[in-house]
């Protein structure tokens, strides 16, 4: 099943003094890949804005613009039309528990199996039972399913229970946290388990009913893909996967290789985020 669905990402800024200027980088447009294609993107930056588009490292497309005029308010609005629904499927079969220990396969893997700040675990006894049972699958797909399970089920999605700063050790201490606290946690167990796991960041299709034309509120939001013998997408977040409701904006080790949008800017004073996305379902 394919769907096209439409998305406007708007983020809006409003400084209590006027700002001399700024420096800024959005990554909020998604890419063709196999797994989506997009049909049209822009990016509307308002006050006007000189724009350099480029991959960064993990192949994330990246914007960065400047502004070099006073202003007290900035909207930086992504939109797209991507048709979604596409699920790559493995080359040949999964591979074994053996072939994740070949020392050429960790070489080539190295920036996803490991530790990073946010996706370290504490070796508590619960950690420690936990990794025990999972390194108990017969195979590792099947590991990478019960890690994805087995966050799912242990944590409670509660907003603003954590902030972007929150370790995967503790949403893990304190049972909640958000998408991206549920990502860190399993990419953070199927690493000590040495398989390969990266971030990703993007935007879900939260409604089930008949909705298509009508706009529907949504968030950014953040799951996994493990590597299988291809790489694997999971939702530990929502418990299941359902291909046409993702479409993958950006990849990386953890949250702080793909945020939405980071930037400095100079004078403003105090300011005032507010942040809206919508998703329409065309068909």
């Amino acid at each position: 099943m394919t769907w096209i669905l439409s998305i406007e990402h708007a983020s809006y800024y409003r400084y209590s003094e006027p700002s001399e200027g700024s420096f800024n980088e959005a990554r909020m447009l998604p890419q063709s890949d196999r797994s989506q294609l997009v049909l049209e993107r822009d990016l509307v930056i308002t006050p006007s804005a000189h724009v350099l588009a480029y991959q960064d490292y993990w192949g994330t497309l990246t914007h960065i613009f400047e502004i070099h005029q006073p202003h007290r308010e900035l909207s930086i609005v992504a939109r797209s039309r991507v048709q979604t629904g596409t699920a790559p499927s493995p080359e040949g079969p999964p591979p074994s528990w053996q072939h994740y220990q070949i020392p050429s396969f960790s070489d080539e893997f190295a920036q996803f199996l490991d530790p990073t700040d946010k996706t370290t675990i504490d070796d508590t006894d619960e950690a420690l039972e936990a990794l025990a049972l999972l390194r108990a699958a017969q195979t590792p797909l099947a590991g990478i399913h019960e890690a994805s399970d087995l966050v799912h089920e242990r944590l409670t999605y509660e907003v603003g229970s954590t902030a972007v700063s929150t370790s995967a050790s503790e949403a893990w201490s304190i049972r909640k946290g958000v998408c991206q606290d549920f990502a860190h946690l399993c990419i953070g167990l199927l690493r000590r388990l040495g398989i390969p796991a990266r971030y990703v960041s993007g935007y879900y299709y939260p409604e089930r009913d008949d909705s298509i034309g009508r706009v529907v509120d949504a968030e950014s939001h953040a799951w996994v893909e493990a590597w299988a013998g291809a790489w694997l997408p999971l939702d530990p977040t929502n418990g299941g996967w359902e291909p046409e409701r993702y479409i993958v904006v950006g990849r990386g080790r953890d949250y702080t290789d793909v945020p939405p949008l980071v930037g400095i800017y100079s004078g403003g004073g105090a300011s005032v985020m507010k942040v809206h996305v919508g998703v329409v379902r065309e068909c």
